[in-house]
């Protein structure tokens, strides 16, 4: 089970990803992870989303305890990528993060796929056997679909979650990927999902400008985001449709915007933390 989830929407129960209050994501020491962990946790925010290379950097038993010592808890650990190459790609990373995951206290298992192509039988199984492996650290595993990659929509990850036929197996849900999926957002589909297999959302908005290309959109997800609110997504048709399912997610900010975090990692905390009452009191 997810280490942190919520009952329904309520601001204080959303989280957020860790890496989103530090200005340089990708370039960071551990004293940066100590002042995101500690900004996040002054404003109030109960739970951390962690990247694989931060939870690393700082070590697992070192972070549950940075953690411990703030009063926040680590909700999800992104991101296995192997899966989508079979069952035999998925162990290859599986175990390590499996174990990492389960050190820093997280419930949950990010998966996606950054990759041009699919075969559909052979990632299914992949996430089948990721899963499987997860299950026996008592950890759900959440899809996310990104467009322009392998995994471009709300319907290619639903068919990859039914036909893996995992019962830990779900889908993450971030608000810009299902604004710019092909096709445009769809409601319709998203209606007919069972509420327990949308068990990841990420809240974020989008800026005007529509990139459709691999590496352009990718740029504009971790540089562009804006708060939710202050970009083109329909927020509160988002969050009644994702409430409409019966979900009961765990839910996080993925706000990713250097320009943003530069003012410091406690403005941006602040700054979210203010948008998740918005959003969601």
């Amino acid at each position: 089970m997810v280490a942190v989830t919520t009952t329904r929407f309520r601001a204080d129960q959303v989280g957020v990803c860790v890496s989103t209050l530090h200005v340089t994501p990708h370039q960071f020491d551990t004293a940066d992870i100590e002042r995101c962990v500690t900004a996040a946790a002054g404003a109030g925010f109960p739970s951390l989303v962690f990247q694989v290379h931060w939870a690393n950097a700082y070590g697992g038993d070192a972070l549950r305890n940075l953690l411990d010592d703030q009063g926040i808890k680590a909700g999800v650990l992104e991101s296995s990528m192997a899966w989508v190459d079979g069952p035999a790609a998925a162990g290859r990373d599986a175990d390590q993060l499996l174990d990492l995951a389960s050190a820093i206290g997280a419930g949950l298992l990010h998966a996606a796929a950054i990759t041009p192509e699919l075969d559909l039988p052979r990632a299914a199984e992949g996430f089948a056997a990721l899963c499987e492996r997860a299950e026996a650290h008592d950890l759900d595993v959440a899809i996310e679909f990104i467009p322009y990659y392998a995994v471009p929509d709300l319907k290619t990850a639903w068919d990859i979650v039914r036909e893996s036929g995992a019962r830990n197996s779900g889908i993450c849900l971030d608000f810009m990927h299902f604004e710019r999926q092909p096709g445009g957002p769809d409601y319709d589909l998203l209606r007919q999902i069972p509420g327990e297999y949308i068990t990841y959302v990420q809240p974020t908005d989008a800026p005007p400008e529509v990139i459709e290309s691999p590496e352009g959109y990718m740029t504009q997800c971790i540089t562009e985001r804006p708060v939710p609110g202050d970009g083109v997504i329909d927020i509160d048709r988002m969050v009644e449709a994702v409430e409409a399912t019966g979900a009961e997610p765990y839910v996080a900010f993925q706000v990713c915007n250097p320009a943003l975090a530069g003012a410091g990692a406690d403005i941006m905390a602040s700054k979210l933390r203010t948008s998740a009452a918005k959003m969601f009191d």
